[in-house]
């Protein structure tokens, strides 16, 4: 080997399949190191695992809403306090499919609150007939909105057909019912 051949040997650096394990590593350890800040910075236990499901991606309702549903991203009112707002949520017969879904009423980078309190904000007096899932409805809401969560409004209201079509149709997958609108599965707050 002639001098010149040895010295560009030398100078090749790595090859691809090692600064892609690199690669690798350090979004490894980005990530984590993201988790451990996040935990730290919210005083709270890190999310569990929850990928995203486009609604191209599926044309039903998965049967585990709290696998599938989108990770909330606008800041909540700061007015309603989580225990408040589980507990009003709970009077209009809107809980939960995973307990741990609650959490994300306290969570400052979460949608649901701000979310539960237009479900509140829709049925002012009234409540549903039977318990629904609040985790479904937003689920059925984010995906008739092709996956994002928007307003109508600066004040944070939502859409209202969308909602209270997102409602029905949680109503009866829940429920096992045929409800074909907002004022078959309401009735007014005792």
């Amino acid at each position: 080997m002639t001098e010149p051949e040895k010295e560009s040997e030398k100078q090749q650096g790595l090859s691809k399949e090692a600064w892609t394990a690199i690669s690798a590593i350090a979004v490894a350890l980005i990530g984590g190191i993201v988790t451990i800040f996040a935990t730290i910075y919210n005083n709270e236990p890190p999310p569990s695992p929850s990928p995203y499901t486009s609604p191209s991606q599926s044309s039903t309702i998965s049967s585990s809403p709290s696998e599938t549903t989108p990770v909330p991203t606008v800041l909540p009112s700061a007015s309603v306090s989580a225990q408040k707002l589980s507990q009003a949520l709970d009077t209009v017969n809107i809980d939960f499919s995973d307990s741990k879904l609650r959490d994300h009423l306290d969570n400052p980078f979460s949608n649901y609150p701000q979310f539960a309190e237009g479900c509140l904000k829709l049925l002012n007096n009234q409540r549903l007939k039977k318990k629904v899932y609040l985790d479904v409805i937003f689920w059925n809401y984010t995906r008739e909105l092709g996956g994002k969560v928007t307003s109508d409004s600066p004040d944070g209201d939502l859409n209202t057909n969308i909602l209270k079509a997102a409602m029905v149709k949680a109503y009866n997958t829940r429920n096992g019912s045929n409800a074909l609108s907002f004022g078959d599965i309401v009735e007014p707050k005792q």
